[in-house]
């Protein structure tokens, strides 16, 4: 989570939220209202805001893997990739 005290619009597509302070969440340099956004929605999580339907905006092609987990499971399998040093 950033701790930027400034204000900006959620960078999910459709998303009417605003972001700001601890309520922001960054991935890939952009700023998200929450983290169901940054991730795209994953399984077609909601928006939080009840105001906001903003994951209808996204194809379920979209959304299928969430970004985190797929940072998650790099994470996970990065050291079996490595060659052995002699």
């Amino acid at each position: 989570m950033a701790n930027d005290l400034s204000t900006a619009d959620c960078a999910c597509p459709g998303c009417t939220c605003k972001c700001s302070g601890e309520q922001t969440f960054e991935r890939d340099g952009k700023q998200f209202c929450s983290q169901a956004c940054a991730d795209l929605h994953p399984k077609g999580q909601p928006c939080p805001s009840s105001s906001c339907h903003c994951e209808q905006n996204l194809g379920a092609d979209e959304r299928n893997v969430s970004d985190s987990k797929l940072d998650q499971a790099v994470e996970e399998t990065f050291p079996a990739s490595d060659p052995i040093s002699p």
